[in-house]
């Protein structure tokens, strides 16, 4: 009994830091934030902070396989709601995902391309990996159902979009705009989905 307590406990606390950390790095970005920083932050010792996590790239790469996690709960939890048309779904989408990218700073895009290219590939591969399933099999189902144009062929679409996402939304092209990138993903969104619906679904979709 007293083990499994004491695992529980161990628990809470990593997920704590987890929680505190992810804001730490979202909000300055990787390279700005210090372990010391962290623990301050958390009211633990180093020694304490040490203990769950030997370096910051350890505490990285937990906080960003539990961010990427709670993304994929998320996100299948959105197009799994029957009751919703894909059109209601991929709008739902659309805010949560422009949500996760208002949280972001740039010095995080930024630091993770240049001092932590693994995670960054993990992340790129991931995001890939979810346009192609969640959005694929919403704008197929949305195709069926008439509200997204049929000339439009969702793999093409996907193909488009995943790459305006990756080639716009990176370091060197967000540093050079005055425009954070919850804006700007929310603005390839409006492009490239609005362009995707039928009149009638465009009609609805300004509509509510």
């Amino acid at each position: 009994m007293r083990i499994q307590t004491e695992t529980r406990l161990d628990e809470d606390v990593k997920k704590r830091i987890l929680r505190e950390a992810r804001g730490l790095f979202f909000r300055y970005g990787f390279s700005k934030v210090t372990m010391d920083e962290a623990a301050e932050a958390l009211g633990m010792s180093k020694k304490t902070l040490y203990r769950y996590f030997p370096s910051k790239e350890d505490l990285l790469a937990e906080v960003t396989s539990a961010h990427m996690e709670e993304c994929d709960s998320e996100l299948k939890a959105i197009c799994h709601r029957r009751e919703l048309s894909p059109l209601e779904r991929l709008k739902l989408t659309m805010s949560y995902v422009t949500g996760i990218f208002s949280e972001m700073s740039e010095s995080l895009v930024h630091d993770l391309r240049r001092n932590a290219p693994e995670i960054w590939k993990q992340v790129e591969e991931h995001r890939q990996k979810n346009i192609e399933t969640d959005f694929g099999t919403l704008i197929k189902e949305g195709r069926q159902k008439g509200q997204f144009r049929k000339d439009v062929d969702e793999r093409l679409f996907i193909l488009i979009y995943s790459h305006v996402v990756r080639d716009i939304l990176n370091p060197e092209v967000l540093s050079g705009l005055p425009f954070k990138p919850s804006h700007v993903y929310d603005t390839i969104c409006k492009v490239l989905f609005e362009g995707l619906l039928t009149d009638k679904a465009r009609a609805e979709y300004h509509a509510n």
